[in-house]
């Protein structure tokens, strides 16, 4: 904690890491899930499979847009999320 700010001045940089990290932790993980897919699939399965991915990539793109206070990245980071997600579950996009 730095001496010259107060508990209250460094909870949003505390918060900014946070959503950081997370993201961090969110291409780990689908870094992870590509390197067992096999990429030549192309069924349906596979295609939610690869729209749920990439709806995670979006939702570490949002937590580092929040991060910045970049509203409009976040913004549109989210409805590509959405986008994705209503994909993977098989809704019409």
């Amino acid at each position: 904690m730095a001496d010259d700010q107060t508990p209250e001045e460094q909870q949003p940089a505390a918060v900014r890491r946070d959503f950081l990290d997370r993201a961090d932790s969110i291409d780990a993980s689908v870094r992870n899930l590509l390197s067992k897919l096999d990429l030549s699939r192309t069924d349906d399965e596979h295609e939610r499979m690869i729209d749920a991915i990439m709806g995670a990539c979006r939702a570490a793109d949002a937590l580092r847009a929040f991060a910045r206070e970049d509203l409009d990245a976040a913004t549109e980071a989210t409805a590509a999320m959405s986008y994705y997600a209503r994909r993977a579950l098989g809704e019409a996009a």
